[in-house]
Protein backbone atom coordinates (compact mmCIF):
# COMPACT_ATOMS: atom_id res chain seq x y z
CA UNK A 1 0.00 0.00 0.00
CA UNK A 2 2.72 2.47 0.96
CA UNK A 3 4.60 1.74 -2.25
CA UNK A 4 1.46 2.47 -4.29
CA UNK A 5 0.80 5.69 -2.40
CA UNK A 6 4.36 6.89 -2.80
CA UNK A 7 4.82 5.94 -6.45
CA UNK A 8 1.41 6.05 -8.14
CA UNK A 9 -0.52 8.88 -6.52
CA UNK A 10 0.71 12.11 -8.06
CA UNK A 11 -1.22 15.29 -7.25
CA UNK A 12 -1.43 17.69 -10.18
CA UNK A 13 -2.45 21.30 -10.55
CA UNK A 14 -1.17 21.83 -14.09
CA UNK A 15 -2.81 20.97 -17.42
CA UNK A 16 -0.58 18.60 -19.40
CA UNK A 17 -1.69 20.12 -22.72
CA UNK A 18 -1.07 23.82 -22.10
CA UNK A 19 1.10 23.64 -18.94
CA UNK A 20 -1.05 26.31 -17.25
CA UNK A 21 -2.22 25.98 -13.65
CA UNK A 22 -5.85 25.13 -13.01
CA UNK A 23 -8.06 27.95 -11.78
CA UNK A 24 -11.66 29.12 -11.75
CA UNK A 25 -11.19 30.07 -15.41
CA UNK A 26 -9.22 26.92 -16.26
CA UNK A 27 -11.15 24.07 -14.68
CA UNK A 28 -9.71 20.53 -14.52
CA UNK A 29 -11.56 17.54 -15.97
CA UNK A 30 -10.74 13.83 -15.68
CA UNK A 31 -10.99 11.43 -18.62
CA UNK A 32 -12.15 7.80 -18.20
CA UNK A 33 -8.47 6.81 -17.97
CA UNK A 34 -8.16 9.23 -14.99
CA UNK A 35 -5.71 11.61 -16.66
CA UNK A 36 -6.57 15.24 -15.91
CA UNK A 37 -6.60 18.16 -18.35
CA UNK A 38 -8.01 21.65 -18.62
CA UNK A 39 -11.65 21.52 -19.72
CA UNK A 40 -11.19 23.90 -22.67
CA UNK A 41 -7.91 22.25 -23.70
CA UNK A 42 -9.37 18.76 -23.97
CA UNK A 43 -12.41 20.10 -25.86
CA UNK A 44 -10.08 21.68 -28.43
CA UNK A 45 -8.17 18.40 -28.63
CA UNK A 46 -11.34 16.40 -29.31
CA UNK A 47 -12.63 18.85 -31.93
CA UNK A 48 -9.36 19.48 -33.75
CA UNK A 49 -9.87 16.62 -36.22
CA UNK A 50 -6.14 16.01 -36.41
CA UNK A 51 -4.82 12.49 -35.94
CA UNK A 52 -6.27 10.20 -33.32
CA UNK A 53 -8.05 12.84 -31.26
CA UNK A 54 -10.49 10.31 -29.80
CA UNK A 55 -7.80 9.20 -27.38
CA UNK A 56 -6.11 10.47 -24.26
CA UNK A 57 -3.08 12.65 -25.11
CA UNK A 58 -1.12 10.78 -22.43
CA UNK A 59 -1.97 7.09 -22.70
CA UNK A 60 -3.97 6.91 -25.98
CA UNK A 61 -6.88 5.27 -24.20
CA UNK A 62 -10.09 5.65 -26.22
CA UNK A 63 -12.12 8.52 -24.79
CA UNK A 64 -15.52 7.58 -26.19
CA UNK A 65 -17.03 5.10 -28.63
CA UNK A 66 -18.68 6.94 -31.56
CA UNK A 67 -20.70 3.88 -32.56
CA UNK A 68 -22.26 3.80 -29.10
CA UNK A 69 -23.80 7.22 -29.64
CA UNK A 70 -27.51 6.54 -30.29
CA UNK A 71 -28.23 9.93 -31.86
CA UNK A 72 -28.63 9.63 -35.62
CA UNK A 73 -31.18 12.27 -36.47
CA UNK A 74 -31.27 15.50 -38.46
CA UNK A 75 -30.66 17.84 -35.54
CA UNK A 76 -27.77 15.93 -33.98
CA UNK A 77 -25.96 15.43 -37.29
CA UNK A 78 -26.43 19.10 -38.19
CA UNK A 79 -24.95 20.15 -34.85
CA UNK A 80 -22.04 17.78 -35.40
CA UNK A 81 -21.43 19.24 -38.87
CA UNK A 82 -21.37 22.76 -37.45
CA UNK A 83 -18.77 21.66 -34.89
CA UNK A 84 -16.39 20.27 -37.51
CA UNK A 85 -12.98 21.96 -37.83
CA UNK A 86 -12.73 24.61 -40.57
CA UNK A 87 -10.47 22.48 -42.77
CA UNK A 88 -13.08 19.73 -43.04
CA UNK A 89 -15.88 22.17 -43.78
CA UNK A 90 -13.71 23.85 -46.41
CA UNK A 91 -12.95 20.50 -48.04
CA UNK A 92 -16.69 19.87 -48.35
CA UNK A 93 -17.43 23.41 -49.54
CA UNK A 94 -14.60 23.36 -52.10
CA UNK A 95 -16.29 20.44 -53.82
CA UNK A 96 -19.51 22.47 -54.09
CA UNK A 97 -17.66 25.52 -55.48
CA UNK A 98 -16.02 23.20 -58.01
CA UNK A 99 -19.38 21.93 -59.25
CA UNK A 100 -21.15 25.29 -59.58
CA UNK A 101 -19.73 26.16 -63.06
CA UNK A 102 -20.98 22.81 -64.36
CA UNK A 103 -24.48 23.63 -63.14
CA UNK A 104 -24.44 26.98 -64.94
CA UNK A 105 -23.05 25.38 -68.10
CA UNK A 106 -26.25 23.33 -68.41
CA UNK A 107 -28.62 25.97 -67.03
CA UNK A 108 -27.24 29.49 -67.66
CA UNK A 109 -30.29 31.15 -66.09
CA UNK A 110 -29.34 29.80 -62.68
CA UNK A 111 -32.84 28.49 -62.01
CA UNK A 112 -31.85 25.11 -60.62
CA UNK A 113 -34.30 22.55 -59.35
CA UNK A 114 -33.77 20.98 -55.95
CA UNK A 115 -33.11 17.69 -57.76
CA UNK A 116 -30.26 19.38 -59.65
CA UNK A 117 -28.78 20.80 -56.47
CA UNK A 118 -29.04 17.48 -54.66
CA UNK A 119 -27.90 15.14 -57.41
CA UNK A 120 -25.21 17.26 -59.04
CA UNK A 121 -23.76 19.26 -56.16
CA UNK A 122 -24.75 18.37 -52.61
CA UNK A 123 -24.68 14.57 -52.67
CA UNK A 124 -21.35 14.36 -54.58
CA UNK A 125 -19.83 16.89 -52.15
CA UNK A 126 -21.05 14.91 -49.13
CA UNK A 127 -19.71 11.71 -50.67
CA UNK A 128 -16.35 13.37 -51.26
CA UNK A 129 -16.20 14.65 -47.67
CA UNK A 130 -17.23 11.25 -46.28
CA UNK A 131 -14.45 9.51 -48.20
CA UNK A 132 -11.87 12.15 -47.28
CA UNK A 133 -12.57 11.60 -43.58
CA UNK A 134 -11.70 7.94 -43.15
CA UNK A 135 -13.18 7.83 -39.68
CA UNK A 136 -16.94 7.50 -39.59
CA UNK A 137 -17.91 11.09 -38.81
CA UNK A 138 -20.70 13.64 -39.34
CA UNK A 139 -20.15 13.97 -43.10
CA UNK A 140 -20.46 10.21 -43.49
CA UNK A 141 -23.64 10.26 -41.41
CA UNK A 142 -25.00 13.23 -43.37
CA UNK A 143 -24.32 11.51 -46.69
CA UNK A 144 -26.03 8.31 -45.55
CA UNK A 145 -29.07 10.09 -44.13
CA UNK A 146 -29.61 12.51 -47.03
CA UNK A 147 -29.23 9.84 -49.72
CA UNK A 148 -31.34 7.20 -47.96
CA UNK A 149 -34.12 9.68 -47.15
CA UNK A 150 -34.24 11.13 -50.67
CA UNK A 151 -34.23 7.69 -52.31
CA UNK A 152 -36.89 6.33 -49.96
CA UNK A 153 -39.20 9.21 -50.93
CA UNK A 154 -38.72 8.53 -54.64
CA UNK A 155 -36.15 11.32 -55.25
CA UNK A 156 -38.71 14.17 -55.21
CA UNK A 157 -37.98 17.75 -56.23
CA UNK A 158 -37.99 18.88 -52.62
CA UNK A 159 -35.67 18.71 -49.65
CA UNK A 160 -36.58 17.25 -46.28
CA UNK A 161 -34.89 17.04 -42.90
CA UNK A 162 -31.14 17.46 -42.93
CA UNK A 163 -31.15 18.18 -46.67
CA UNK A 164 -32.99 21.49 -46.11
CA UNK A 165 -30.11 23.56 -44.64
CA UNK A 166 -27.59 21.81 -46.90
CA UNK A 167 -29.56 22.47 -50.10
CA UNK A 168 -30.05 26.05 -48.91
CA UNK A 169 -26.27 26.32 -48.60
CA UNK A 170 -25.79 25.13 -52.19
CA UNK A 171 -28.50 27.52 -53.37
CA UNK A 172 -26.80 30.40 -51.55
CA UNK A 173 -23.52 29.60 -53.28
CA UNK A 174 -25.05 29.35 -56.76
CA UNK A 175 -26.93 32.62 -56.32
CA UNK A 176 -23.85 34.61 -55.32
CA UNK A 177 -20.88 32.80 -56.87
CA UNK A 178 -20.76 35.09 -59.92
CA UNK A 179 -19.90 38.08 -57.73
CA UNK A 180 -16.77 36.63 -56.17
CA UNK A 181 -13.42 36.32 -57.97
CA UNK A 182 -12.46 32.69 -58.46
CA UNK A 183 -9.44 32.83 -56.17
CA UNK A 184 -11.60 33.95 -53.26
CA UNK A 185 -13.77 30.84 -53.55
CA UNK A 186 -10.72 28.63 -52.97
CA UNK A 187 -9.77 29.94 -49.53
CA UNK A 188 -11.01 28.51 -46.26
CA UNK A 189 -12.30 31.78 -44.82
CA UNK A 190 -14.75 32.18 -47.72
CA UNK A 191 -16.09 28.69 -47.12
CA UNK A 192 -16.53 29.48 -43.43
CA UNK A 193 -18.14 32.83 -44.26
CA UNK A 194 -20.83 31.10 -46.33
CA UNK A 195 -21.19 28.18 -43.93
CA UNK A 196 -21.80 30.48 -40.96
CA UNK A 197 -24.14 32.71 -42.96
CA UNK A 198 -26.26 29.69 -43.85
CA UNK A 199 -25.99 28.05 -40.43
CA UNK A 200 -27.29 31.11 -38.59
CA UNK A 201 -30.57 30.81 -40.52
CA UNK A 202 -31.32 27.67 -38.51
CA UNK A 203 -33.01 24.39 -39.38
CA UNK A 204 -36.62 24.91 -38.29
CA UNK A 205 -37.71 26.40 -41.63
CA UNK A 206 -39.14 23.69 -43.88
CA UNK A 207 -38.11 25.59 -47.02
CA UNK A 208 -34.74 25.89 -48.73
CA UNK A 209 -35.62 29.46 -49.70
CA UNK A 210 -33.51 32.34 -48.43
CA UNK A 211 -35.50 35.34 -47.26
CA UNK A 212 -34.65 39.03 -47.22
CA UNK A 213 -36.31 39.06 -43.80
CA UNK A 214 -33.15 37.64 -42.22
CA UNK A 215 -31.01 40.37 -43.73
CA UNK A 216 -33.43 43.14 -42.84
CA UNK A 217 -33.45 42.04 -39.20
CA UNK A 218 -29.66 41.73 -39.12
CA UNK A 219 -29.20 45.20 -40.63
CA UNK A 220 -30.98 46.76 -37.65
CA UNK A 221 -28.12 45.54 -35.41
CA UNK A 222 -30.51 44.42 -32.70
CA UNK A 223 -30.42 40.62 -32.93
CA UNK A 224 -26.92 39.10 -33.27
CA UNK A 225 -28.27 35.79 -34.55
CA UNK A 226 -28.25 36.76 -38.23
CA UNK A 227 -25.07 38.84 -38.14
CA UNK A 228 -23.02 36.19 -40.04
CA UNK A 229 -25.51 36.53 -42.91
CA UNK A 230 -25.08 40.32 -42.84
CA UNK A 231 -21.29 39.90 -42.87
CA UNK A 232 -21.46 37.68 -45.96
CA UNK A 233 -23.83 40.10 -47.72
CA UNK A 234 -21.54 43.05 -46.99
CA UNK A 235 -18.56 41.15 -48.39
CA UNK A 236 -20.57 40.52 -51.57
CA UNK A 237 -21.34 44.24 -51.85
CA UNK A 238 -17.66 45.04 -51.44
CA UNK A 239 -16.57 42.49 -54.03
CA UNK A 240 -19.19 43.67 -56.51
CA UNK A 241 -17.88 47.23 -56.23
CA UNK A 242 -14.27 46.20 -56.79
CA UNK A 243 -14.77 43.70 -59.59
CA UNK A 244 -17.65 45.20 -61.56
CA UNK A 245 -16.29 47.39 -64.39
CA UNK A 246 -19.35 49.67 -64.38
CA UNK A 247 -19.11 50.58 -60.70
CA UNK A 248 -18.72 54.26 -59.87
CA UNK A 249 -18.80 56.17 -56.62
CA UNK A 250 -21.71 58.38 -57.69
CA UNK A 251 -24.23 55.61 -58.41
CA UNK A 252 -27.88 56.58 -58.25
CA UNK A 253 -30.27 55.05 -55.74
CA UNK A 254 -31.83 52.95 -58.51
CA UNK A 255 -28.41 51.68 -59.63
CA UNK A 256 -27.53 50.74 -56.07
CA UNK A 257 -30.83 48.93 -55.63
CA UNK A 258 -30.29 46.98 -58.85
CA UNK A 259 -26.84 45.87 -57.71
CA UNK A 260 -27.59 45.17 -54.06
CA UNK A 261 -31.10 43.73 -54.21
CA UNK A 262 -31.39 42.24 -57.69
CA UNK A 263 -27.91 41.17 -58.70
CA UNK A 264 -27.45 39.71 -55.21
CA UNK A 265 -30.39 37.52 -54.25
CA UNK A 266 -33.01 39.18 -56.39
CA UNK A 267 -36.21 37.27 -57.00
CA UNK A 268 -34.54 34.08 -55.82
CA UNK A 269 -34.78 35.31 -52.23
CA UNK A 270 -38.13 35.36 -50.50
CA UNK A 271 -40.02 38.47 -49.32
CA UNK A 272 -38.94 41.91 -50.53
CA UNK A 273 -36.46 44.48 -49.21
CA UNK A 274 -38.39 47.14 -47.31
CA UNK A 275 -37.84 50.87 -47.78
CA UNK A 276 -35.84 51.29 -44.58
CA UNK A 277 -33.44 48.54 -45.61
CA UNK A 278 -33.03 50.03 -49.09
CA UNK A 279 -32.06 53.33 -47.48
CA UNK A 280 -29.49 51.59 -45.30
CA UNK A 281 -28.00 49.48 -48.07
CA UNK A 282 -27.68 52.58 -50.26
CA UNK A 283 -25.63 54.28 -47.52
CA UNK A 284 -23.46 51.19 -46.96
CA UNK A 285 -22.86 50.69 -50.68
CA UNK A 286 -21.83 54.30 -51.26
CA UNK A 287 -19.51 54.26 -48.25
CA UNK A 288 -17.86 51.09 -49.55
CA UNK A 289 -17.59 52.59 -53.04
CA UNK A 290 -15.93 55.70 -51.64
CA UNK A 291 -13.51 53.58 -49.62
CA UNK A 292 -12.57 51.24 -52.49
CA UNK A 293 -12.70 53.55 -55.52
CA UNK A 294 -11.56 56.87 -54.10
CA UNK A 295 -9.41 55.94 -51.12
CA UNK A 296 -8.13 52.73 -52.78
CA UNK A 297 -8.68 50.64 -49.67
CA UNK A 298 -8.82 46.86 -49.89
CA UNK A 299 -12.14 45.11 -50.34
CA UNK A 300 -13.76 43.03 -47.60
CA UNK A 301 -12.74 39.39 -47.97
CA UNK A 302 -14.43 37.49 -45.17
CA UNK A 303 -11.84 37.90 -42.43
CA UNK A 304 -13.27 37.54 -38.95
CA UNK A 305 -11.54 40.80 -38.02
CA UNK A 306 -13.93 42.57 -40.43
CA UNK A 307 -16.87 42.16 -38.06
CA UNK A 308 -16.20 45.55 -36.49
CA UNK A 309 -16.06 47.23 -39.91
CA UNK A 310 -19.31 45.59 -41.01
CA UNK A 311 -21.01 46.58 -37.79
CA UNK A 312 -19.75 50.15 -38.13
CA UNK A 313 -21.01 50.46 -41.70
CA UNK A 314 -24.52 49.36 -40.85
CA UNK A 315 -24.60 51.35 -37.59
CA UNK A 316 -23.69 54.42 -39.65
CA UNK A 317 -26.53 53.60 -42.05
CA UNK A 318 -29.01 53.24 -39.19
CA UNK A 319 -27.81 56.53 -37.72
CA UNK A 320 -28.29 58.35 -41.02
CA UNK A 321 -31.73 56.84 -41.50
CA UNK A 322 -33.04 57.39 -38.00
CA UNK A 323 -31.06 60.49 -37.10
CA UNK A 324 -29.65 59.05 -33.88
CA UNK A 325 -26.81 56.71 -32.96
CA UNK A 326 -27.67 53.03 -32.76
CA UNK A 327 -27.10 51.95 -29.17
CA UNK A 328 -28.20 48.45 -30.09
CA UNK A 329 -25.03 48.09 -32.13
CA UNK A 330 -22.96 48.27 -28.96
CA UNK A 331 -24.97 45.47 -27.41
CA UNK A 332 -24.63 43.44 -30.58
CA UNK A 333 -20.86 43.82 -30.51
CA UNK A 334 -20.76 42.42 -27.00
CA UNK A 335 -23.02 39.52 -27.92
CA UNK A 336 -21.16 38.56 -31.10
CA UNK A 337 -17.77 38.61 -29.38
CA UNK A 338 -18.58 35.26 -27.80
CA UNK A 339 -18.29 33.33 -31.06
CA UNK A 340 -20.44 32.02 -33.88
CA UNK A 341 -23.64 30.10 -33.43
CA UNK A 342 -24.40 26.93 -35.34
CA UNK A 343 -27.94 28.20 -35.82
CA UNK A 344 -29.43 24.85 -34.88
CA UNK A 345 -32.72 25.04 -33.11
Amino acid sequence: MEVFINTKLHPTDVCIICSDHFSAQHLPVALPCHHIFGHECIKKWLRSGRGNTNSCPCCRHEIYNPTADPTFDDASIWRALCEQPPERIHDFMAEIWHRVPKLFADEPTGHFSICDLLERALIPALKHAARANKDRGPFHDAYSLVVSTWNSLGRPNRATGLAIPLVRLVRLITQTSGILPKWLTTVSRTSMLFWRANACLGTSNSSTEISWTYLIEASRLVNPRYFPFLHMYTVLLSQDIVHSPSTRAGSTVQEVENRCCRKIGGEEWGARPEEGFLTSVNAVYKELARSHLQEKRLSLRGHEEEKGIVMGLWAMAVWRREGSPSTEGVALKKKTSGGWSSGSE
